[in-house]
């Protein structure tokens, strides 16, 4: 087992400050999930082994970490997406546990700010039917809500996705506030679009100095896909969006020194995207 591996697999429950200036950012991490090579059917085995063992993890034996990013804004405790829960088994659902490492409990969340509303971001919102972060108010993108909400519309793919989408929206009708691409939901807090891996993705973007954009899961596995872009994955809803979000989004990360904060990168999670000879790379960038 490769060293980024093992990491992965004994993060969960963990909390991590995130060095953005002008504000209390958090990385927590809800646990792993260990996925199915088939679920990138365009890596290219030998290509992708190699990029893999280079940075400590195997293609026979993948693994992602599932993050989520606490921000406190002041008397206000937002949490960014909810992790899986306990949906998948007991590798999962261990964000309450980071919550509580920061002296947190779940019923002090304030606000949900969800970048899309898929299982591993959704699916930590509910604990045995009953609502996980009971007071808070939920944001979500009006082209998220829109599309869960046209379950006619949607394919077998997605289809798995569909209950706890529909949950979600449903549990928090009365506290739901929509949001767009270049509101800024909070001071210094700007909401991004992100579409492809969803139609209503977003990202939320903080920090002037060192900005830092919280960029779900526009990329899922940067030791491949920053040097791959066009290996996609399963459960992208559009591909080629998809894929013209992440070019743009590496290309912009590599020229500007803007960092990106992934749900499934490696905890914590925050990646700085470098442009060399060789094509792009990437360095851990928590401060």
């Amino acid at each position: 087992m490769g060293e980024t591996t093992k990491r992965i697999r004994a993060a969960g429950g963990k909390a991590e400050r995130l060095g953005v200036d002008g504000v209390e950012l958090y990385a927590l991490c809800d646990g792993y999930l260990d996925m199915e090579l088939s679920r990138f059917p365009d890596i290219k085995r030998g290509i992708g082994d190699d990029l893999a063992i280079a940075d400590g993890q195997d293609l026979n034996d993948m693994t992602v970490s599932v993050n989520a990013f606490l921000l406190r804004h002041g008397d206000r405790l937002c949490l960014i997406d909810a992790g899986d829960g306990i949906w998948r088994g007991d590798t999962l659902g261990q964000l309450p546990r980071a919550l509580e490492a920061l002296g947190i409990a779940p019923d002090q969340i304030t606000d949900l700010f969800m970048t899309h509303l898929h299982r591993d971001h959704a699916g930590g919102l509910f604990h045995e039917g009953r609502l996980v972060y009971p007071n808070a108010t939920m944001y979500a993108a009006a082209d998220e809500i829109a599309f869960w909400s046209a379950p006619e519309k949607i394919d077998g793919v997605q289809r798995v996705q569909l209950p706890i989408a529909e949950a979600a929206l449903q549990a928090y009708r009365e506290r739901l506030v929509v949001i767009h691409p270049g509101e800024e939901i909070l001071p210094g807090v700007a909401v991004r679009a992100l579409p492809g891996h969803t139609p209503g993705q977003i990202g939320f973007q903080l920090g002037k100095e060192k900005p830092l954009l919280i960029a779900a899961d526009a990329l899922h596995l940067p030791a491949l896909q920053i040097k791959h872009p066009e290996w996609g994955f399963l459960f992208d809803v559009d591909q080629a969006q998809s894929l013209a979000t992440r070019t743009a989004l590496l290309n912009e990360a590599a020229q500007s020194g803007l960092r990106l904060a992934g749900a499934h990168y490696p905890f914590p999670g925050v990646i700085g995207v470098t442009q060399g000879p060789d094509g792009r790379g990437f360095r851990n960038a928590v401060d």
